[in-house]
């Protein structure tokens, strides 16, 4: 901490606002120093050293250095002050001095123990004051490195503030300027949307208060002139998740209704979005939300960012002091709110291959609470609030794999001493975590949790920079986990009571890693997944799980076409392995058939024949559909919206 009676240091800004009024005036260069320039202090004239104009003079300075200097000098003596009174507060009580009060002399060194009693009472209450205002401190420090950006740098005006500035980063130019704003809808299809919502997407991500929200609801449709700008935010967003969830082509009348819904939201963002409140981070994960499902109109990656600073600017990141005393329901809502953050932060980074926004280090916040079995299966019945069993079971998977995530993919390239183990032990980790997944979340939930989980089993075990190359085990981890998770996703798609089930553009991209994965295990570990004595079934799975990875990439192309370069690219990848196992099957169907002659004629002959296997040597040189052309796994693929998505080569 600065000491108050220290002299301040000179600081200076690289490059100067304005130059002072003098160096203007006799056309020299200006340095910009501070509180006068180097010119004007050689000339003698360091006290008329102004700014250029009325809105840099000084004492009007909106500079950044300058509103840094005011600021920190206001937090120096707050916490001079606040240190002073808590240190007289502590010696009083070790003492066992009774607090006096000031407006009562005569309570002074009153030994009744009613008095000692209500003294000690207003010690620890003074004490509780004094440690919110700490932590509101605290706060203030990250709020004012980013509100000095905001506000101060360039000058406040009605045209920037830190919402316009973040929806500039993020959204894509022209994606709604199309679109008109919708009204709100009938209370009954509205009422729909947002059950729906808290149905499928709120249970594994609940960053609202569920029942202020349902009270905005409320405040919205009975006036909407008397409702908070976050009210109708919020209302408008979770109608345009929910709509935009149900979207199965981009051209529907759900995916238009949904956009109108987002650009409604969108003129409050300014007042929402806000860089010191609970409330910014709130907002920006419904538009995270959004941008999910539809990556045409905003970049996930810029808004989880904008999301994170958010938090950790306002301390979510860490538990409270123990001395403060929250409300029960502000302290989980808290937390719910953090993880909120974590779970889409580790999901995106993973998925586009990217460092996370903040490391596991600076993390010290405990999970959220979790209802009673048997109260959770009672409110579920009632339907009066949604259980966190899901979501905080989604969250420890979050914690698994984004400690392996950093210590293989964000760490370096100096190779483990035994990879083998290190892949097998967090591979047991997340076996257990699928043991202990809740009896009583919904199946729809239960379905996406085993699919994420297939696909964190061949992330873990698949090529890295600290694991370059894997093992034969590995390899057939990989390969069983990437025909699960194929097989298991196109039966969802397959299956009508799976209607509703919400997936994304992440999704996409996962398949195309999933399938990726499989194609290259096949072609360089065949010998070992797939022996010359491998079953007929075991050669049909295979080959159903390419084919499951091209219908999932197909059935995505008409709700993002973009997954069509990710569909074409993987088929071609594939059209070798195909034509290898189809040779290999159609070999084993024609010794049965031989098989299955020559018992015949065994039956009408005296004299038994040995069956000849005419066996034929493969290349790929040679393989039908290949065309002559070697297979050559390639394993870079350009999204528009997303950049590039690198996939690490077996070698």
């Amino acid at each position: 901490m600065v000491d108050g009676t220290s002299s301040a240091p000179l600081l200076r800004v690289s490059r100067p606002v304005s130059a002072c009024s003098r160096c203007r005036g006799a056309k020299v260069k200006c340095d910009g120093k501070l509180p006068s320039c180097t010119a004007c202090v050689k000339a003698g004239k360091a006290r008329e050293c102004t700014g250029g104009s009325d809105q840099f003079a000084r004492g009007k300075e909106r500079s950044y250095i300058s509103s840094l200097e005011c600021r920190l000098e206001k937090l120096e003596k707050r916490l001079v002050e606040l240190d002073t009174r808590q240190a007289s507060v502590y010696a009083q009580a070790g003492n066992g001095q009774p607090t006096s009060d000031p407006a009562n002399p005569n309570s002074i060194g009153d030994s009744k123990p009613s008095n000692a009693h209500e003294a000690s009472t207003k010690s620890r209450a003074k004490r509780r004051v004094e440690a919110d205002e700490m932590e509101e401190l605290v706060a203030d420090l990250g709020y004012m490195a980013i509100n000095a950006v905001t506000r101060d740098f360039y000058g406040f005006t009605e045209q920037i503030s830190y919402g316009r500035i973040a929806l500039k980063a993020s959204i894509v130019p022209g994606a709604l300027d199309n679109k008109p704003r919708a009204q709100l809808p009938p209370r009954n299809t509205a009422t729909q949307l947002v059950q729906h919502y808290f149905d499928k997407i709120f249970t594994t991500l609940p960053c609202l208060n569920e029942s202020s929200f349902f009270g905005a609801v409320e405040s919205v449709y009975r006036d909407r002139n008397a409702a908070s700008q976050f009210d109708i935010f919020c209302v408008y967003m979770v109608l345009a998740v929910g709509t935009m969830s149900l979207s199965k082509t981009r051209d529907s009348t759900a995916a238009h209704n949904a956009a109108c819904f987002v650009k409604s939201a969108l003129e409050h963002a300014d007042s929402v979005i806000s860089p010191s409140e609970i409330k910014g981070v709130q907002a920006t994960l419904l538009l995270v939300q959004y941008s999910m499902l539809e990556p045409a109109h905003f970049n996930s990656w810029y808004l989880i960012g904008v999301a994170s600073r958010i938090m950790i600017d306002i301390g979510l990141h860490q538990e409270p002091l123990e001395l403060s005393k929250r409300k029960p329901a502000e302290m989980d809502l808290r937390r719910r709110i953090f993880y909120c953050v974590y779970t889409l932060d580790r999901s995106i980074s993973m998925v586009l291959q990217r460092p996370f926004t903040f490391s596991d280090d600076s993390v010290q916040v405990v999970l959220p609470r979790v209802e009673d079995t048997s109260l959770a299966q009672h409110l579920v019945t009632r339907g009066t609030l949604t259980p966190m069993a899901a979501a905080v079971h989604l969250f420890k998977l979050r914690q698994l794999q984004s400690n392996w995530y950093q210590t293989l993919h964000l760490c370096g390239n100096e190779l483990l001493e035994d990879p083998a183990s290190y892949v097998h032990e967090h591979t047991e980790k997340l076996a257990r975590w699928r043991e202990q997944i809740p009896e009583t979340i919904s199946q729809f939930t239960r379905d996406w949790l085993l699919l994420e989980w297939h696909y964190l089993n061949v992330y873990v075990a698949a090529p890295s920079p600290k694991i370059p190359r894997i093992s034969a085990e590995a390899m057939t981890q990989i390969f069983g986990h990437c025909a699960s998770y194929a097989i298991a996703f196109r039966a969802i798609l397959n299956d009508s009571g799976n209607s509703r089930f919400v997936y994304t553009y992440h999704d996409a991209l996962r398949t195309y890693f999933v399938g990726s994965n499989l194609l290259h295990t096949l072609y360089h570990a065949e010998g070992t997944l797939l022996p010359p004595t491998a079953q007929e079934k075991d050669l049909e799975r295979a080959s159903e799980s390419i084919h499951a990875i091209v219908f999932v990439l197909s059935n995505m192309i008409i709700r993002w076409p973009d997954s069509e370069a990710l569909r074409d690219k993987f088929h071609s990848e594939a059209n070798y392995i195909l034509a290898k196992l189809k040779r290999r099957l159609d070999r084993i169907n024609a010794e049965k058939v031989q098989e299955q002659q020559e018992r015949v004629l065994r039956n009408q002959m005296s004299f038994e024949r040995w069956p000849t296997h005419n066996q034929q040597q493969l290349s790929p040189m040679s393989a039908s559909g290949a065309q002559g052309i070697p297979f050559v796994m390639s394993g870079h693929v350009a999204t528009p919206d997303f950049g590039n998505v690198a996939f690490y080569r077996y070698t």
